[in-house]
């Protein structure tokens, strides 16, 4: 069901402790946990996420390269697998057809002598030497159009939110996100369908102009949720699918404070990327309840300052 098109006001709440909105982010965090649940419980999400699994999150530069080829051949590039995975999938891939070419990195594992000779930087979060890339590969994967069989499974999407969003959130958070020296600029990220992006080379959040007020709010919580989470010293530690857990996770807490009823679009967003898995939300707490407390300490004072 979609949100219906409505104007809402910033939830007018005194200025909390500490230990408040702790207990508040805590319930919220937990509200959001069983919808998802419940979700993820559904045999038909559970199916689709299973061979949502399969496909691989491709670099930007492969899908750079998808696209040209793509196009250069006059085939939209959907879905893309490797020959076999198609196969795991209950299709085939259909005899004559040409693979598109890609880049798959060789990744290795830094000895103990490699990591000591760099530093701490060389360890993960959980002491080991970190995985590091040693060159690439070329491998060929295959569009869905380029097979026949089974019709892949679909599950329920996350319902993008509609008309206005509640008034002065969006000029508060962007007050944030400049704060910590990022520019925010309405355009279209370099994945056209993605509502939002932060850029840590550029220090740029872009969200996507052709969305609603209420979506687009939403869509800049979530950025500056990966700016606060420290996702740019944690990218190699963590999967991508826990750094979008995490700040989906921030964007719902933040946006239930203030007002802004997102579960129609977090609890399936954050289903997906986290596959299911309790393990992946259960990782994420930590970082979710920190950075949604420091969002919303820094909106406290931001309504403080407006009140005086």
């Amino acid at each position: 069901m979609t949100p219906a098109t409505k104007t809402t006001k910033r939830r007018q709440r005194p200025t909390q402790t500490p230990e408040e909105r702790a207990a508040q982010v805590e319930a919220l965090a937990g509200e959001l946990n069983t919808a998802v649940q419940g979700i993820t419980t559904d045999e038909a999400w559970i199916s689709m996420i299973r061979v949502a699994a399969c496909f691989h999150q491709y670099s930007l530069n492969n899908v750079l390269l998808l696209w040209a080829q793509g196009e250069h051949r006059g085939i939209p590039v959907t879905q893309v697998a490797g020959f076999q995975k198609w196969i795991s999938l209950g299709r085939h891939v259909r005899k004559g057809e040409r693979g598109f070419r890609i880049f798959a990195p060789r990744k290795h594992r830094l000895t103990e002598d490699e990591a000591k000779a760099i530093g701490p930087s060389a360890y993960d979060s959980q002491g080991r030497p970190k995985m590091v890339i040693r060159g690439f590969r070329i491998e060929h994967v295959f569009d869905i159009s380029q097979t026949d069989g089974e019709p892949l499974p679909e599950g329920p999407s996350p319902t993008i939110l509609t008309g206005e969003g509640p008034e002065g959130l969006w000029d508060a958070v962007a007050a944030i996100v400049t704060s910590k020296g990022y520019e925010i600029r309405r355009e279209t990220s370099a994945t056209p369908e993605a509502f939002g992006s932060v850029s840590f080379t550029e220090n740029v959040v872009r969200v996507r102009p052709d969305i609603d007020p209420a979506q687009a709010c939403k869509t800049l919580i979530h950025e500056l949720a990966h700016i606060e989470a420290d996702h740019k010293t944690r990218r190699d530690e963590i999967t991508r699918g826990q750094r979008e857990t995490e700040a989906e996770s921030v964007a719902y807490i933040v946006g239930q404070v203030q007002g802004l009823d997102t579960v129609e679009y977090s609890a399936p967003y954050v289903a997906g990327w986290s596959e299911g898995n309790p393990e992946v939300i259960k990782k994420a707490a930590e970082a979710v309840h920190k950075a949604a407390q420091t969002i919303l300490a820094a909106l406290d004072k931001t309504e403080a300052a407006d009140g005086e």
